[in-house]
Formats: C-alpha cells, structure tokens, sequence
C-alpha cells in the first residue's frame, strides 16, 4: 500500500474554536505526525 502524502497539503482541518487549518502548513517547518483514529460506538 502506498500513500501519497501530498495530496494531504490540501486537506483543511477545523480546530476546537472552528477555525480552518491547512494540513500541510503543519509540517511545512518541521515534522509532523498524523494519526488516524476509528471510533466504532
């Protein structure tokens, strides 16, 4: 499986307040990690 992970730049997030966050600005000055939870309940 592989995973393009500039497709994930684009990809906005909202925070807590409801301001948008691109993802990709996240990681433009260091490292980042992204995890991926699935909640089933």
């Amino acid at each position: 499986m592989t995973f393009d992970v500039a497709r994930l730049a684009d990809h906005q997030l909202v925070d807590p307040d409801g301001a948008l966050h691109r993802l990709g600005d996240r990681w433009s000055e260091r490292r980042a990690l992204v995890l991926f939870l699935r909640h089933f309940g």
